[in-house]
Formats: C-alpha cells, sequence, structure tokens
C-alpha cells in the first residue's frame, strides 16, 4: 500500500501571553477534505501550527511535507512568507499553497516577489483546497480549469483562472471542525493553551464600504447561512470546552431575524454551564430593533460589554467617497439614544483621514458625535489600506490622492514580539489630496488627546463640564492640548505625555508600528492613549494638579469667564472618579460645596438638576490595586475599556 502524503496546515493567530484562537479556516479546510474519500485515502493531515511564534521550529515540524497550506493574514503574512520560503528550500518538492486575505486577487507580482510559491486562491477555500489536493493525488501539477485558482507550471509560468465558482448557499456543505473533533486534540496536547473560539453564522455582506475586504474582496454580498441546529452546536461544544472568549465573524449581527435565537442560544448556554464568558461582533448597520433586543440581551447576562455603532466617518462627502452613504447615520444616532437609555454600554468607531476628510470635517465629526450623548467609548482609528478593497485600487487611490506607508504590525494587546519572531507590516493611509501629512499627524495627535481625557474618561467628567456650563466644544481643549498652547515648563507630565503623541507621529512615518511598550505593564502593546493614561496612573496626583492649571490657562486664554472654586472642584470630582493604584485618598466619602455629584448623576437625563452651590457628596467604592500596576492595566485597559471599570464605582 502507497504511503499517505504528508499535508500541513499554517495558520498562525496572535498569541496573547497564552492566549490564542483555534485554527478555524485550517478546521474548515481540513474538515472539508475529508469528506471526500479520494483525499482520505491519498493524505496524512498533520497536527495545525496554529499560534505565531521563531520560524525555526514550525519549519522542523514539517516532516517530509508534500502540500504545506497557508492563511495569510495582516498579523501573520510575514511570518508565512518566511517559513514557506525555508519548507520549499528544504522540501523543493513540497506544493506550496496560499489563500487568506492578505494574498492578492491579481496575484502576478506576489507571485514574482515569491519564487516559492505554487498555488494562490482567491476567496473562500474550501472547495478550492479540495480540487488542489485532488489534482495533485492524481500526480497531476496543472490546476487548469480550477475556478479562483492561480498557479506556476513547471516552466515558470503563472497561470489565473478568473472564472468564479459556483454559489454553495448551504454554509452546512462545509463541516464544522468544532463538531466533527478536529480541534480535540488541541486541548490534549496543548494544556498550556487557553483557547478562544470563532463562530461564523452567515457568511457575505450588502455593504461596498471601499475600506472593507467584506464587500468587495469576500467576493460575495449575497448572505449564506449556517442551519441554527449546527450553530447551536457549535455553541454548545464551545460551552463543553470552557471556552471564554467567542467572536463572532459575521459581517452584520442582529441584521437578521434569526440572530436573536443565536444571542438567546449563548445567554442560555452561559446560564447552564458558565461558558462562553464573552461574545464580541460587527454588528448591523442599518438596522435598530434587533440589535437594541440583542444588545440589552447580552449586557444583561455580561456577555457583551459594550455594542459598536460604527460612523467611521460624520462627513456626507466622506461617507459618499467610501460608498456608506447607504448606511443611515440617523439609525445610529437613534440606537445610541436608546442604548444610553438602556445603559447598555455604546462605542462609537471614526477613521481618520478617508477620502475627502479635511481636519476640520473632522474636528467637526467628533464634536458632533459627542455632543449626541455618546457615554462611553470614542475610537479614533488610523485608516489601514488592505489588500483586495478598493481603497487600496490604483485607480482609487489616483482619484483622491491617497498616500500610504508601510509600518510595523505589532500586535496591540498581544504580548511584545520575540527577537526571534519575524516582523510583520502593514500598510496605513497617511494623506489625501484633503488632508495632507501635518494635518494628518496633527489630527492624530488631537484623537489621541480626545481618546486619553473622553474614551479612557482621564478628563471625561471635564469635558462635560467645559461644554455643559461654559459653552466650549468637546474638540477645543484637546485641540489645544495637541497643539501645545501652553507653557509646558509648569506642567511637565502633560508635557511629556503630548510630546510622546508628536514622537509617534515621526516614528509611524519612518516605519514604526501602532503599538507601544510601557514598563512594568505586563509585558504586551498599548495603544498610544492606554500608554499615556498608564503615565497618569503611576502619578495621579501630579497629573490632575496639572489637569486644573492646564484648564485654567486654557479658559483664560480663550476669554472665557469662570469661577476658580468650581474648576477645581470639577477636577477634583474627576480624580475621584478614575482607578488609581492606591485607594487611600479616593475611597469613601467627598463632600463638595457645590452639587457636582448630583449634576454628574444625571448628567445624560432629561431633566438634569441645575449647576449651583448647593452642596454635593460623593461616595466612592474604588478597587484596591494596591499598587499592583499591571493588574490596574490588564483589569481598566484591557478588560474593561468597553465596560464601567474605566471609572471608579460612585454613588451620591
Amino acid at each position: 500500500m502507497t504511503a499517505k502524503r504528508r499535508v500541513y496546515f499554517n495558520e498562525f493567530n496572535l498569541l496573547m501571553g497564552n492566549t490564542t484562537y483555534l485554527p478555524l479556516v485550517s478546521g474548515l479546510l481540513k474538515a472539508y477534505a475529508l469528506t471526500r474519500p479520494a483525499l482520505v485515502d491519498s493524505y496524512e493531515f498533520m497536527p495545525f501550527h496554529f499560534h505565531i511564534e521563531a520560524p525555526g521550529p514550525i519549519v522542523d515540524r514539517h516532516q517530509d511535507p508534500f502540500v504545506a497550506a497557508f492563511s495569510l493574514s495582516l498579523w501573520n503574512e510575514q511570518l508565512s512568507l518566511d517559513v514557506a520560503r525555508k519548507v520549499k528550500a528544504r522540501f523543493p518538492q513540497c506544493v506550496i499553497v496560499m489563500g487568506g486575505a492578505q494574498v492578492p486577487h491579481r496575484p502576478e507580482s506576489f507571485f514574482a516577489a515569491h519564487p516559492f510559491l505554487d498555488v494562490a486562491v482567491r476567496g473562500e477555500g474550501e472547495e478550492a483546497f479540495a480540487d488542489i489536493l485532488e489534482r495533485l493525488a492524481e500526480g497531476r501539477r496543472d490546476m487548469d480549469g480550477l475556478p479562483g485558482i492561480s498557479w506556476r507550471t513547471p516552466e515558470g509560468e503563472v497561470r489565473i483562472d478568473h472564472s468564479e465558482r459556483p454559489f454553495q448557499r448551504d454554509l452546512d456543505a462545509y463541516p464544522s471542525p468544532y463538531l466533527t473533533g478536529l480541534f480535540d486534540d488541541l486541548f490534549v496536547n496543548h494544556p498550556d493553551k487557553n483557547f478562544q473560539a470563532i463562530i461564523e453564522t452567515n457568511r457575505g455582506c450588502p455593504f461596498h464600504c471601499t475600506f472593507c475586504y467584506w464587500g468587495k474582496g469576500g467576493l460575495s454580498r449575497k448572505y449564506r447561512y449556517t442551519s441554527l441546529e449546527r450553530t447551536f452546536g457549535e455553541i454548545e461544544w464551545m460551552a463543553a470546552h470552557g471556552i471564554r472568549y467567542l467572536f463572532n465573524a459575521d459581517s452584520n449581527f442582529g441584521m437578521h431575524r434569526r440572530d436573536i435565537e443565536i444571542a438567546q442560544k449563548i445567554v442560555e448556554t452561559k446560564q447552564a454551564k458558565g461558558f462562553p464568558e464573552a461574545f464580541r461582533s460587527c454588528y448591523g448597520k442599518n438596522t435598530d430593533e434587533k440589535i437594541l433586543e440583542i444588545g440589552r440581551l447580552l449586557h444583561k447576562h455580561g456577555l457583551e460589554k459594550g455594542i459598536t455603532i460604527s460612523y467611521q466617518s460624520i462627513s456626507p462627502e466622506v461617507q459618499k467617497n467610501i460608498k456608506r452613504d447607504n448606511i443611515k447615520l440617523s439609525v445610529a444616532e437613534g440606537l445610541q439614544r436608546a442604548f444610553n437609555e438602556a445603559g447598555v454600554p455604546v462605542y462609537t468607531e471614526l477613521i481618520l483621514a478617508l477620502p475627502g476628510e479635511t481636519a476640520e470635517s473632522w474636528v467637526k465629526g467628533i464634536d458632533t458625535v459627542l455632543e449626541a450623548g455618546l457615554k462611553n467609548q470614542l475610537y479614533l482609528y488610523i485608516c489601514q489600506v488592505l489588500p483586495n478593497t478598493e481603497l487600496a485600487d490604483p485607480d482609487y487611490m489616483a482619484q483622491f490622492g491617497i498616500r500610504t506607508h508601510r509600518v510595523k504590525a505589532l500586535p496591540v494587546h498581544g504580548s511584545v514580539t520575540d527577537p526571534d519572531w519575524v516582523t510583520e507590516f502593514e500598510e496605513i493611509l497617511i494623506s489625501t489630496n484633503t488632508m495632507s501629512v501635518e494635518d494628518w499627524r496633527r489630527m492624530l495627535a488631537f484623537s489621541w488627546a480626545v481618546m486619553l481625557l473622553f474614551s479612557l474618561k482621564a478628563g471625561f467628567f471635564v469635558m462635560l463640564w467645559l461644554s455643559a456650563r461654559l459653552g466650549v466644544s468637546y474638540s477645543a481643549f484637546p485641540l489645544w492640548l495637541a497643539d501645545r498652547s501652553y507653557d509646558g515648563g509648569r506642567t511637565p507630565l502633560f508635557a511629556d505625555i503630548i510630546a510622546g503623541f508628536w514622537a509617534k507621529t515621526d516614528d509611524l512615518l519612518a516605519g514604526g508600528g501602532r503599538g507601544t511598550e510601557v514598563e512594568g505593564t505586563g509585558g504586551i502593546y498599548w495603544e498610544e492613549e492606554e500608554a499615556a493614561w498608564l503615565k497618569l496612573a503611576k502619578d495621579p496626583a501630579r497629573g490632575f494638579a496639572e489637569m486644573g492649571e492646564l484648564l485654567a490657562e486654557f479658559l483664560s486664554g480663550r476669554g472665557v469667564a469662570f469661577d476658580p472654586e468650581e474648576l477645581a472642584e470639577v477636577v477634583r470630582y474627576q480624580s475621584l472618579a478614575v482607578p488609581t493604584l492606591n485607594t487611600v485618598t479616593t475611597g469613601g466619602a467627598h463632600d463638595f460645596v457645590f452639587n457636582l455629584p448630583q449634576w454628574f448623576e444625571h448628567f445624560f437625563d432629561a431633566a438634569r438638576p441645575a449647576l449651583e452651590r448647593s452642596g454635593g457628596r460623593l461616595k466612592v467604592e474604588p478597587v484596591d490595586y494596591a499598587g499592583d500596576l499591571p493588574r490596574l492595566a490588564r483589569e481598566v485597559l484591557l478588560w474593561g475599556r468597553k465596560s464601567g471599570r474605566l471609572l471608579n464605582q460612585t454613588g451620591v
């Protein structure tokens, strides 16, 4: 009997300490391949390579490979290419197959740059990969006639099949790797790993957003579904295997009528078995009642910290340019109000420097979102330019004057990279014909200041007070800070933070990555605004003293009349609301001359009381972090950014 040929799957997921994801893509490829008897007879499918590490050990585990398959994502592209090159050098007859979002749909230059590559797959991979294995099992190296496949002939010619594969409406045709037991050995063989899981209940997206892979790169705008029976079975499997964190890969969860049934199943399973503990998803863009019902349900049972409402830009011109003008901003605004009333945290996203955005429209957009009553997180993102999206199309880039820059793709909130690991890269947008590089730098520093003060709550109550009491826009104070319009000699901590923001923009333009290390915080990369928050956390007394000085200088410079005693009490209230390393000065009851505790308690209510000198008492029940900075960083920033942990528990 002829020995079976070995197939290796390489899907290198991010490693966060000892936590990583189960390799869903590899599992789906293997599960479908096992439905074809000829492949079962011909191949031995080797253990999954499922997380990032140094390339040497991965290459060494490839023993006499016949096929080495790689799933390329932004966080593992360079590692995948490095391993593939070394495997090919060691085993020249091994067939290197690559797929995933990072493989260009126009692959000519990709093949030219990587001479070790034999076959590339465009779009979905289950049927394509099985067809490739069948051809190889027949002793053929040509892939002619296989839709979506590009391949290199023995003579070096690259041949591309541009046809599309027939539409497979029933996703149950692709067996679940969870329910077929393909991941069970991982729990036995890797007891040191804490596994997270991805669930996929449908594929497709009806929207055409130019920055997103789903609409164009995903090749399918029509929805296809797994059965509820399969979906429920996967949820139960995850609970039985102690999966704490479940990520949903659907493009618009909550858009479909059956999504409430899925949410109810997740809740019921957690109640019965304790898992999953947390559920995350990308929510629908143009629906409200279904998402509101799902959000309330998941939040009530502690599964979802907050619901995403994605504007990306408030500018009608930008919305048109990025093909989101069919997504109603009024729906998002209505959802935000409804979630506020229901007590469900909301977080909102904007992307910097999308085509048509100006510095002025960016500032105005932030003010618009905050004035609408956002209580929780505002995420302001650097724009990533992903392969196979319209944003990366040369004609589109020329139309809007898009200029990109290659930077390190550091795993934010992941472990600091080992020196032996391969460096990954990403393309970010740094200018357009409506936003210069200098405007981009300024708006980025400003955005980090907004997130430090508002999103991370270091100046949340100060900003509410400035807006409601003095009529100062939400953007004014952080923009003034970012522009360094103050005497930094008197406020060295804030001067250092803002200088760090500008230095980070220079570092990005020099090719550095987004993540920032902060000494003594657990050996992971932080977002820039989080790194700034941690600087404040190390010396909160100085930080809030400087904040008071800066506010007085800011208001005086603008000619805004204010009561110095009231300002001092606002800053004091702010300092008591923020978690610190030591609770000695914050815990207990604190009396105020002004009724600030009641005023802030009811700030977002329709019947907010007048702010006056009638006194007030704030009761603070902080978590005692006992000087443990890594714990504070982990629990407040890493786990708590989308929940209530950014503020101390308070009452009046």
